[in-house]
C-alpha cells in the first residue's frame, strides 16, 4: 500500500478565511448595484467640467495672491478643486506661474528676458518628446501650511465614499530631497491642434499643442519614506518645449482646468481649443458606455480607475516641464548640419523622422532629452523642483535627462539580446555537464539545493520575460528570444534536478527512517531493528570470539538495497497474523515529499519573489536596497549548499571547474550591469561598493570548493561537525598490521608468509647509467630523508592500471611528520584505500567510481566519494 500522499490545506483555508470576511464585514457602504448610478453620476459631473472649460477665457480663474494690493478682486472657477470655498492653497498660484516663465528664461536664454517662451533663432528642442526622463528634486515649502484635516471632502466631492480623508493623504512628500522618473507619452495617435493666423510670417509660439501624457515615480529620500507612482495629462506646445501637466481625480478636475492653469494667453487658448475637442470625444465615448465602462479616462493610478464607492484621497500635482534646445555645437550634431538642406532644425526633424520610421540612416548618436521642473501640489501646499543649474552647481545635477524612447528601446533590446546570449551560454554549460554528471554515482554528489536556486532563477526569468512579450509588443521579438533561451535553460535544468531528486530519494527515506527511529521511544533503544529475543541470550562457551566492529560503511543512495529489504519487512512485519492480532503496530512509513510538491513551492516561491520585486519599486530607498542586495546575495550563494553536501558525504568535487566558473560569471554578469552601468535600462543607481562585495563572496565560494577538491571536503573541519564517513586516504602504518588497518597489499610487505595478493614488492634502482640519473639522485635523497623521518616507501601494483603505486608507510612507533598538515594530505592524494583493504591510483579509483560503486577486486560495495 503506498504511502499516505501530503495534503494542501491551503485552499480550504483561504475559502475559511473569505467566508468569514464576508460574514464579519459591515455593510455600511453603497453596493456594488450601485455602480451603474455612481459612474452615471461622475460622467455628469465630467460633462458639466468640460462646459464651464469650453465657456470660459483667459482670465477667468485669477484666484487671490498673498502680493495682491487691498482690493483687487479674485476670481475662481466652478470646478472641483478650483472653487474658493474649497480651500485649496491657490495663494501659491502666482509663484508657480513666476517659476514656470524663470524655468523657461533659463532654458531658452531669450535675448529679451521678457520673451521667455520664444526660443532664439539658433535654438530647436525635441519636437517629439516621448521618452524617459529622470534627475533629483528638492523641496520648497509653500506659503500657507495645508493640512489633510483642513479640508471637508464631502462638501468637495459630494456622493463619494472617501477612505482615510482625515489621515495622511498618499503622495504627500515630506523630505527635503529624493528622485524622480518620468515616461513622457506622445505617439502618431496622440492629438495635435494648429492654429490659424492670418500672418504666416508672425505666428504666436504657442500655436501649435500635443496632447500628451506621462507616468511619474517620485522617491522620497527621507528613511521612513516610500515611493509614489502616478500618471498625469496634460498638453505640449513643441516650438517652445513647454510641458504642461495636471492629476486628476474626484476632487481635482485637472484636466478640465488646466488651460487656466498655463503660463500665458496665447497658450490658454490653443490648449483650450485642443482640449475641448479631445476631452468631448472621450465623454461622448463614456456617454455611450456608461454601464459597461464606468471608468475615469483622467485618472492619476496607475493600476487603472479610482472605484467610485471607496476613494482614498492624494496630494494632487500640476507639473511643468521645459525642454533645453539641443546644442548645435556638438560635435556630432555639427557634423550632421554641415549635410543638412534646410540647418539645424532640419536635421532634428530628419533626425526624428529616422527615428519614428527607421530606414537605415547612419546616425552614430541621438542625443538625450533635457528637461527642467517646477511642481505644486495646490492641496498639499509645496513645490517639488529639479536639482540643477541656476540654483544648484552643475557638479549637483543637470535637472532632468534621458533617452529618447526609440533610444530606450534599442537599449533594451541589446540588453534581452545578451541576456539571451548569458542563457545560451548556460545551457552549452548545463548539457556538458549532464554528459559528465550521468551515473547514479556522480548525480548522488549533486546538491538538489544547488541546482533548484539556479532553476528557480530561471524560471522567474522566464515568466518575466514572457509577461514582457505579451504586454509591449516594442519589446516582443527580443523578450520572446529571452523566454525562449529561459524556457529551454528552464525544462533542461528541470530534468537534470528530477534526475538528482530521483537519485537521491533514497538517501532522504533512510534520513527520515533514522529520524522516525530516534523518536520512537526509548524502549527499544536497546534492541537492535530485525532482532528477536534469542539474540541477546549468552554466547556458548565453543563459540569464536565475536569479530571486532568494522569501520562504518555508507551504502549509496542508488544501491540501498537493504533500505528496500527493511521497507518490505516492514511492510510484511505489518500484516497481523492469528496469534498477534491486536498485539502489533503497524509501523509509520517515512513521509518523502514527491517531485511534483517540491515543484509548486518552487513555483509558488517564485511568484512570491516577483510580486515583492514589483511592489518594491514604491517601498523606501534604504528598504528597496536591502531587499535588492539582499536577493543577489542569496542567488549568489548558490555554491553554499553544494560546500555543505561535500562535507556531509565526504565527496569533493561534484561540478566540473568549466561548470562552475561559467555559471558564476554568467550569472553574475546582469548584476554587473546594473551595480555598475550608470545609464543602465532600469536607471538603478550604481553601486560598486556592494557588488564588489558579491564578487568576493562568490569567489570565497569557489575557492572553498577548490580547497574542498584537493585537501579534502573536511580539512579543517571538527570531526563532531559532520557524521561519519569513510575516509579514502588514511594514515598507513605499520602498527596497524594485525589490527586490519593496512591495505591488503602492503600486509605481505611486513609478512613473508602471507597469502598471495596482488602485489609486487619493487627495490628502486637508481642506477648511475641511467638516461635520469639526476632524477635517480635526487629521489634517493628522498628516501633518505624519509628514512631519517620514520617513514618507508612502498610499491605496490594498482589493479587498474596495472602501473607501480608508491605508498607512504609510516614506520611502527614513529609519528607521522605531516599528517596534520597540507603536505600530508596532498601526499595521501595519491594513493585511495577501499574499506575492503584495497588501494589503488587516486585518479584510478575515483575514474571507476564514477560509473560502479564496487571494488575493482572483490565487488565489494564502496561508498560514495
Amino acid at each position: 500500500m503506498p504511502p499516505p500522499q501530503h495534503q494542501d490545506n491551503s485552499a480550504r483555508l483561504l475559502f475559511l478565511i473569505l467566508l468569514i470576511w464576508f460574514w464579519l464585514t459591515p455593510d455600511t457602504g453603497p453596493v456594488l448595484i450601485s455602480g451603474p448610478s455612481l459612474a452615471a453620476t461622475r460622467l455628469q459631473r465630467q460633462r458639466q467640467a468640460h462646459g464651464v472649460l469650453n465657456t470660459t477665457k483667459w482670465g477667468d480663474f485669477s484666484p487671490r495672491q498673498n502680493d495682491d494690493p487691498q482690493g483687487t478682486m479674485s476670481r475662481y472657477l466652478n470646478l472641483t478643486g478650483f472653487r474658493e470655498d474649497d480651500g485649496y492653497g491657490w495663494v501659491d498660484f502666482g509663484n508657480f506661474r513666476d517659476r514656470c516663465h524663470e524655468w523657461s528664461r533659463n532654458a531658452l536664454s531669450p535675448a529679451n528676458p521678457d520673451d521667455w517662451n520664444r526660443p532664439g533663432p539658433a535654438q530647436f528642442p525635441w519636437k517629439n518628446v516621448t521618452g524617459r526622463v529622470h534627475g533629483e528634486w528638492v523641496r520648497r515649502p509653500g506659503t500657507g501650511i495645508q493640512q489633510a484635516a483642513s479640508y471637508n471632502l464631502t462638501e468637495i466631492a459630494p456622493g463619494i465614499n472617501w477612505q482615510g480623508g482625515h489621515g495622511d493623504w498618499g503622495r504627500n512628500v515630506t523630505g527635503a530631497h529624493g528622485k524622480i522618473a518620468i515616461h513622457l507619452e506622445e505617439y502618431d495617435t496622440t492629438a495635435e491642434y494648429v492654429e490659424e493666423m492670418e500672418d504666416k510670417e508672425d505666428l504666436r509660439s504657442a500655436s501649435v499643442v500635443r496632447e500628451t501624457a506621462a507616468y511619474v515615480l517620485v522617491q522620497d529620500e527621507a528613511d521612513d519614506a516610500t515611493a509614489w507612482n502616478m500618471r498625469l495629462h496634460g498638453v505640449h506646445w513643441p516650438r517652445q518645449g513647454a510641458i504642461l501637466l495636471t492629476t486628476t481625480s474626484e476632487k481635482f478636475a485637472g484636466i478640465f482646468g488646466l488651460p487656466h492653469l498655463s503660463p500665458g494667453a496665447d497658450f490658454f487658448q490653443s490648449s483650450q481649443k485642443l482640449l475641448n475637442v479631445t476631452l468631448d470625444q472621450v465623454l461622448q465615448k463614456r456617454e455611450r458606455a456608461r454601464f459597461t465602462d464606468p471608468t475615469n479616462p483622467w485618472t492619476s493610478l496607475v493600476e487603472g480607475s479610482e472605484d467610485p464607492w471607496a476613494v482614498t484621497p492624494h496630494c494632487e500635482y500640476i507639473m511643468y516641464l521645459q525642454l533645453y534646445p539641443l546644442d548645435p555645437h556638438d560635435t556630432v550634431l555639427n557634423n550632421y548640419n554641415n549635410h543638412a538642406r534646410e540647418g539645424f532644425g532640419g536635421l532634428l526633424d530628419e533626425m526624428e523622422k529616422e527615428l519614428r520610421f527607421p530606414s537605415g540612416a547612419p546616425i552614430k548618436r541621438i542625443p538625450d532629452l533635457h528637461m527642467s521642473l517646477v511642481a505644486w501640489s495646490p492641496d498639499c501646499g509645496y513645490f517639488l523642483e529639479s536639482k540643477g543649474p541656476p540654483h544648484f552647481p552643475a557638479v549637483d545635477g543637470e535637472h532632468l535627462a534621458g533617452p529618447k524612447e526609440e533610444v530606450y528601446l534599442y537599449q533594451v533590446k541589446t540588453w534581452l539580446l545578451a541576456l539571451a546570449a548569458v542563457y545560451i551560454g548556460q545551457i552549452w554549460l548545463l548539457k556538458a555537464q549532464m554528459k559528465e554528471t550521468c551515473t547514479p554515482s556522480t548525480i548522488g554528489r549533486v546538491s538538489f539545493y544547488t541546482a533548484g536556486l539556479m532553476l528557480l532563477a530561471d524560471g522567474i526569468i522566464f515568466t518575466v520575460a514572457l509577461t514582457l512579450s505579451l504586454a509591449d509588443s516594442n519589446m516582443f521579438l527580443a523578450c520572446l528570444l529571452v523566454t525562449f533561451a529561459s524556457f529551454m535553460s528552464m525544462v533542461i535544468g528541470g530534468t537534470f534536478l528530477s534526475d538528482v531528486y530521483r537519485i537521491q530519494e533514497p538517501e532522504r527515506r533512510s534520513r527520515e527512517r533514522n529520524r522516525g527511529q530516534e523518536g520512537g521511544g526509548s524502549s527499544s533503544a536497546g534492541t537492535a531493528p530485525g532482532t528477536t529475543q534469542s539474540d541477546s541470550l549468552p554466547r556458548p562457551a565453543t563459540a569464536e570470539p565475536p569479530r571486532p566492529a568494522s569501520p562504518p560503511i555508507i551504502i549509496p543512495s542508488d544501491q540501498d538495497i537493504d533500505a528496500e529489504i527493511a521497507e518490505v519487512a516492514a511492510a510484511a512485519a505489518a500484516v497481523p497474523t492469528p496469534a498477534a492480532t491486536g498485539t502489533m503496530t503497524t509501523p509509520r512509513p517515512p513521509q518523502v515529499m514527491t517531485f511534483a510538491s517540491i515543484t509548486g513551492r518552487f513555483v509558488i516561491t517564485g511568484i512570491v519573489i516577483i510580486l515583492l520585486s514589483a511592489s518594491a519599486s514604491s517601498w523606501a530607498a534604504p528598504i528597496r536596497a536591502f531587499y535588492t542586495n539582499t536577493l543577489a546575495f542569496i542567488y549568489l550563494s548558490l555554491w553554499i549548499p553544494q560546500i555543505w553536501r561535500n562535507i556531509q558525504r565526504n565527496s569533493r568535487r561534484a561540478f566540473a571547474w568549466r561548470f562552475m566558473i561559467g555559471q558564476s560569471a554568467l550569472r553574475l554578469a546582469p548584476f554587473a550591469y546594473f551595480y555598475l552601468h550608470k545609464n543602465n535600462i532600469l536607471f538603478a543607481e550604481p553601486d560598486w561598493r556592494t557588488f564588489c562585495f558579491l564578487v568576493g563572496w562568490l569567489w570565497v565560494q569557489l575557492w572553498i570548493l577548490a580547497f574542498q577538491d584537493v585537501l579534502g571536503p573536511r580539512f579543517g573541519i571538527p570531526a563532531s561537525w559532520a557524521p561519519e564517513a569513510w575516509d579514502y586516504h588514511p594514515i598507513l602504518r605499520e602498527d596497524n598490521v594485525e589490527a586490519g588497518g593496512l591495505p591488503i597489499g602492503l600486509v605481505g610487505s611486513f609478512n613473508e608468509s602471507a597469502p598471495g595478493s596482488p602485489v609486487l614488492e619493487r627495490a628502486r634502482s637508481y642506477s648511475a647509467g641511467a638516461a635520469d640519473a639526476g632524477e635517480g639522485t635526487r629521489g634517493r635523497e628522498r628516501d633518505k630523508d624519509r628514512e631519517r623521518k620514520g617513514m618507508h616507501i612502498r610499491s605496490i601494483d594498482c589493479a587498474i592500471c596495472r602501473e607501480v603505486l608508491e605508498v607512504p608507510v609510516v614506520k611502527a612507533g614513529a609519528a607521522d611528520p605531516t599528517g596534520g598538515g597540507v603536505a600530508g594530505v596532498l601526499a595521501r592524494r595519491a594513493y585511495m584505500v577501499t574499506p575492503c583493504r584495497h588501494i589503488f591510483h587516486t585518479k584510478c579509483l575515483e575514474g571507476w567510481l564514477r560509473f560502479r560503486l564496487q571494488c575493482p577486486i572483490c565487488r565489494e560495495e564502496l561508498p560514495p566519494l
